[in-house]
């Protein structure tokens, strides 16, 4: 991990590179999040790192209990298929009043972010892929208007990328998750809201398959 520079709050700077780290896997589920440890690699105080890990134990992706160290949660298939059931809610949700906010502006910018997915994937660049994948979900959650439904969806989108790294499925699936992408895209653009609300529902329960079997 990189040292931190004085840009943000400390604890704000800690907070998304311990969660970067998280997401990635490069701190595998129950492994100790030491709080000397992760102060030491940052460069900074053990009260910054403290604030980090009750910040991302409040978003359910550090266990703390009391009298012992933090450690990175678990995750399971179980875990995933709820995740999958919340977020298909949610995301529908969000396309749906997306759908009212819709101009060629947005068309064109989601558009963009599938053709550079379909570049990443021809550069076997799968951590590109998984950034744009994120920002396109992302987006449309913007495009929602609704700042509490955006955050929802990200939280859930980070637990369920977790589990996607670690089941080695990214492969395989990417251009398929490209083409449902690109049907959700067209469908907001005919601003018919069913037809939104349908190809989203259809690319969230294609995602549960893809990692779930």
């Amino acid at each position: 991990m990189k040292k931190l520079k004085p840009s943000e709050t400390l604890a704000e700077q800690a907070y998304k590179v311990i969660k970067q780290a998280i997401i990635e896997n490069d701190f595998q589920p129950l492994e100790i999040l030491a709080e000397e440890h992760l102060a030491s690699k940052l460069g900074i105080s053990r009260t910054p790192i403290k604030a980090a890990l009750n910040q991302l134990a409040f978003e359910g992706l550090v266990e703390m209990k009391p009298g012992r160290k933090a450690k990175v949660s678990m995750i399971s298939m179980q875990d995933v298929s709820e995740f999958q059931i919340i977020r298909e809610s949610l995301e529908t949700l969000a396309v749906r009043l997306a759908t009212g906010h819709i101009d060629e502006k947005k068309i064109c910018h989601l558009q963009d972010i599938c053709d550079q997915q379909k570049e990443a994937i021809k550069e076997s660049d799968y951590s590109k892929f998984l950034e744009l994948d994120n920002e396109f979900h992302f987006t449309i959650a913007e495009f929602s208007k609704n700042v509490q439904l955006k955050e929802y969806i990200e939280n859930l989108i980070y637990q369920v990328q977790r589990f996607l790294i670690l089941s080695n499925t990214l492969q395989e699936s990417a251009t398929g998750a490209v083409e449902e992408h690109l049907r959700i895209v067209k469908a907001l653009s005919t601003k018919i809201t069913f037809d939104a609300e349908e190809q989203m529902k259809l690319h969230v329960q294609n995602v549960t398959k893809r990692i779930l079997t």
